[in-house]
């Protein structure tokens, strides 16, 4: 239990890399008072916690239904997550230019906010729906299960308190830091990623 949990925490603690987040948050509420922000925050994490603990417990008879294999969903979730890893390291999905789409049109919809692109994608995209259900596949019964979901817990927790001190966050690491950062965490997210597409390759296979 105590592996599945600490491979659950890494693989999710990198697709959502908290620094990243904080960076984004910070410039997604920079034209928002304190109390604002953290009801972004609160309610964001809220959404992306209960939407990645419901994939982590139905997620994988949702797939069977669908006729859809485990093994067929690691190749797809791994080339998924490879391509967000790409993103990454290429900076194409840096906080300015993330955030110059909707901080316009959302300053009078803080609800939109906390949905998207808080909740959805930043805190629950589609590479963490599919590490959760992966992870969620190998674990043997409900308490496997339940430790996955406390791993999604535990990260969504960091998260929070990395968007509740955003401002400090960014002022200390700066603009070079968070790019740096992400960096790294995407090359990360694309060894995994391989990794995901090897594993499904070898049951389809076998």
């Amino acid at each position: 239990m105590l592996d599945l949990f600490v491979a659950s925490f890494i693989s999710l603690f990198v697709i959502i890399d908290p620094l990243g987040s904080a960076s984004v948050f910070a410039a997604i509420t920079k034209n928002f008072d304190a109390r604002d922000s953290r009801y972004i925050a609160l309610k964001g994490v809220a959404i992306a916690a209960t939407l990645l603990l419901v994939f982590a417990f139905i997620g994988e008879a949702l797939l069977h239904h669908l006729g859809i294999s485990i093994s067929a969903f690691r190749v797809a979730g791994g080339a998924l997550l490879f391509v967000t890893a790409f993103q990454m390291i290429m900076g194409s999905q840096g906080p300015d230019q993330f955030a110059a789409n909707i901080v316009a049109e959302g300053k009078s919809h803080l609800s939109a906010l906390s949905v998207f692109p808080v909740a959805i994608p930043l805190l629950a995209g589609p590479g963490c729906m599919t590490a959760v259900v992966l992870h969620a596949s190998d674990a043997q019964n409900f308490t496997g299960v339940a430790v996955v979901g406390g791993a999604v817990l535990l990260v969504q927790a960091i998260a929070l308190m990395a968007m509740l001190m955003s401002v400090k966050i960014v002022s200390i690491i700066g603009d070079t830091g968070s790019s740096i950062a992400a960096r790294i965490v995407g090359i990360l997210l694309a060894a995994l990623s391989v990794q995901f597409v090897a594993d499904g390759l070898r049951g389809l296979i076998g």
